[in-house]
């Protein structure tokens, strides 16, 4: 239910063919994906394009931006895929909401 309204949210604001286009696809590979890849695949979605990985890195986490590149893209340490862990993840996830609002809020101001 709640992948549905985050669906029908990003394709409202979808305003022109490319934008409902570039949100189709996004939206395709949002379902194609399962709950731990949907965080892990930021890297290789447009929306890294527009996010700085070493803002991200450095505001939330104080970490460099080589340490957030090496959990997106799972390099090996140790003989193992890097991962993000639980406490990670949803650090993560406050940072891409926090972002979020605050691109919101700029947006309303206009």
């Amino acid at each position: 239910m709640a992948d549905e309204v985050i669906i029908k949210e990003i394709m409202e604001r979808a305003q022109s063919e490319e934008g409902a286009r570039l949100a189709a696809e996004a939206v395709a590979r949002f379902k194609a994906s399962s709950d731990s890849e949907k965080v892990f695949d930021l890297k290789e979605q447009d929306i890294m394009k527009v996010l700085k990985v070493s803002y991200i890195s450095e505001r939330f986490f104080g970490r460099s931006r080589s340490w957030l590149c090496h959990k997106l893209n799972h390099d090996m340490k140790n003989g193992r895929p890097d991962d993000f862990t639980d406490s990670e993840r949803k650090k993560l996830k406050e940072a891409l909401d926090t972002i979020a609002y605050e691109i919101q809020i700029l947006s309303d101001n206009l």
